[in-house]
Parts: C-alpha cells; structure tokens; sequence
C-alpha cells in the first residue's frame, strides 16, 4: 500500500514502511512530478531559438545542421542514456541516482550560457540528455514504487500536465529572454535543476543497500521484455509526429516570415497548453477505455495537428495546429509510461522505463532525417502534410481494421 487512506495524504517508505512527515511527502511528490519538466527542458527551452543558433554559428544550410544537433544530441544522450541510467537504479535506487544527475544536468544544461566552441556545446547537450534520461526514469520508478496502479495511472497524468505546464512557462520564457538578453539567456533555465536536488536531498529518504529489488535485478535478464518491442516501436513511430512542433515549427514560422521569438514561443505554448490538458484528461480517460484506444486517439490528434500546421499562411493557423497535436501529446506521454510500468515486475521497471525514453527519443533523432527529404521533395508544407496525413490514415487503418497494433497495445 503505498498511501494511508486518511487525509491529509502521508506517502509511506516502500522499504521500510515509515511514514514520511507532511513535508517530505510534498516535496517527494514534487520531486515526482518534475521529472518530465527535465525532458521538457531539454528542447524546449532551445526550439524558440533554433534560428538564432542557426544564424550564430554558421549561415545557411551549415547553420541549420548545428541547430539541429544542438537539439537533437541531448536525444541521443537519452536515447544511449535510457536503459543504462535504469539498469543502474534498479542496483543503486532511485535516489542515489537522482542526486548525480540532477547535479549534471544543471551544470550541462546551462554549459550555453558561456561556450563558443561548438563542439564542446555539442558534447554537453549530449551529457545532457543522459542526465535527464536518469531523471525522468527516477522519478517514474518512485511513482511506481510510492502508489498503487490505480492512483498511478493518475499521478502519470498529472506528471504530464505539471511537464506539460513547464513546457509552456519554459517556451515562453525562452522567447522572451532572447529577445532581452540574447540567444544565450534561455540557457541559464536548466539551472533550476538544483533547486530539485535539494527537494530531492531533504525529502526522499536514504534506501537501504541491497534490497530486495536490487538483488532481483542483479539476476534478472532482458527476456522479462520480450512484450514490449511492440509498444516500443509503435512509441518511436508516433514521437517522429509528436516532435514536429519542437523541431520544425520555428522553421515553418520562419518561412511564413514569422522571425521573433516571442511570437514563436506564443504559437509553441498553443501545444504546450493543450499538452497539459491532454494530460490531465488521461486518468479518467485511460480508466474508461483501453491502451489500443488511447493509442489510436493520440495517433489521430497528432497527425491532424500536423497536417493543419502544414496548410497554415499565419502564424495563428500554425498555432492551432499545434494545440491540436499537443493534446496527442498530452495523453500520449502518460500512455507510455503506463504500460511501461504495468507490464514488468518491480525488478525491471528502470531498464523498461529507460527504453520508453530511447524509444521516444529515437523518434526525436529520427524526426529531421525523415522530414528533410521529403522538404527536399515537396517544400517543408508539403513535408507536413504528408507526414501528418500518415498518422491520420494509420489511426483510422488500425480502428477499422484492427491490425496495426496487438490487442494488448
């Protein structure tokens, strides 16, 4: 049992069944709760400003592929980062684990505030991304230690929402700094990952070495995974759609002549919101309709988000676009996570969350490299249009005909 059932809400130690006081148990359910503003971070906080790194180290097309690998290195810190950082929970517990990262991420993550060497960058946003791979996996495998399924399936929601409402404070923020203080300002964002680690120090209590999960995962194997390369890869495929806004809209903007930053994060926080409400909206929804069906929703929203962004001329038209895929988003986040967690034991659930993230973000690496040929092909509108029309058609494929994903997705 994971909370006394009489208010005020008490969280209890898993592993040695002591209650925490009135604020360790805030401040850990806070500490739960960030770990997707983390990954949130880690693109949004550049995605106002992609055309201003562009434009700073290098012009044109040189320009571009630096801006990309700005945002997309941390996804391949994630990506590497995610199975390894949970492997090593499952040995070393969550909050062991949480404090090192934490500390990582603050000093990579604000390494923009001050290189100019490129590379170095490069190297620190790739730290970066393991740094947050750890974080949102410690956080999910507290959640799943901490609350029964039932109230789990809520608080991933409510993760969501709070990494969905972070999003938005962080694109808006983002925009308005650069617009103030230049493109480095928005860096010095990722600097708020010491004030988690300090909840983390004071709230979440110090486990015992050894426990029982941990000696189970030192003898557990991967053959516990076996049911879920089918819901990995159906993860990946729909977060190619669901990073369209982070990574292509500032361009899309850009060529509808929509150059500031402040109203480039204006038309990014339309998704973030509804990212927010589409994740507040799981709990009750997951509890009234299957996995396959919230699947299929997110599959419908994202793609015809996608697609309106692709027929808009203004910036307001880009903007709904975005907020109809953030709510694909927005339930597609905790859909993952839940089924992650539900379908292992406790001795597996940090290498089983950290693949969720290397699948998500394998969407993220592989989102430019299928949308730049087709922007070659048919103009980055075009690129769009296709791409969301392919979620559209996949939704509605599996629905009727009930074969893209298994009954159990």
């Amino acid at each position: 049992m994971s909370t006394k059932s009489a208010e005020p809400l008490i969280l209890i130690d898993p592993a040695t069944g002591t209650s925490l006081s009135r604020l360790q148990t805030w401040l850990a359910i806070a500490v739960m709760l960030s770990g997707t503003t983390f990954v949130a971070l880690v693109v949004t906080a550049v995605a106002p400003i992609m055309h201003r790194i562009a434009e700073h180290f290098g012009q044109g097309t040189d320009g571009k592929t630096v801006a990309y690998g700005v945002a997309i290195m941390p996804s391949i810190g994630i990506m590497i980062g995610g199975p390894i950082t949970g492997w090593v929970i499952e040995r070393v517990g969550s909050r062991n684990l949480l404090l090192l990262v934490l500390a990582l991420f603050g000093l990579t993550g604000s390494a923009g505030l001050y290189l100019d060497d490129i590379q170095l960058l490069i190297v620190t946003r790739f730290i970066l991304g393991i740094s947050a791979a750890g974080i949102v996996t410690g956080t999910l495998i507290m959640i799943g230690e901490y609350f029964a399924p039932e109230m789990r399936i809520r608080i991933l929601g409510y993760q969501g929402a709070v990494g969905a409402i972070a999003a938005l404070a962080i694109i808006l923020g983002s925009g308005v700094l650069a617009d103030a203080a230049g493109w480095r300002a928005p860096f010095a964002l990722y600097l708020i990952a010491f004030i988690v680690f300090s909840a983390t120090l004071v709230a979440v209590p110090r486990r015992p070495a050894g426990g029982p999960a941990q000696r189970a995962a030192t003898s557990g194997g991967w053959s516990a995974f076996a049911g879920l390369w089918i819901p990995l890869a159906i993860t990946v495929a729909l977060f190619v759609g669901s990073f369209m806004p982070t990574l292509q809209v500032s361009f899309l903007l850009k060529d509808l002549g929509v150059l500031s930053s402040s109203v480039q994060s204006l038309v990014l926080g339309a998704s973030a919101i509804m990212v927010s409400l589409g994740s507040a909206m799981y709990g009750p929804l997951r509890l009234r309709v299957s996995d396959r069906w919230v699947l299929r929703l997110c599959s419908l929203s994202i793609g015809a988000g996608i697609v309106v962004s692709g027929l808009a001329h203004e910036a307001i038209q880009v903007a709904v676009g975005c907020a109809i895929s953030g709510i694909g988003t927005g339930l597609l986040n905790p859909q993952v996570n839940n089924m992650l967690l539900s379908r292992v034991g406790a001795e597996a659930r940090g290498r089983s969350v950290g693949l969720g993230y290397t699948a998500r973000y394998a969407g993220d690496f592989l989102n430019p490299v299928i949308v730049a040929p087709l922007t070659l092909a048919v103009g980055l509108h075009g690129a769009f249009i296709i791409l969301g029309g392919a979620f559209v058609v996949a939704a509605i494929l599996d629905a009727a005909l009930r074969r893209l994903t298994p009954a159990s997705a």
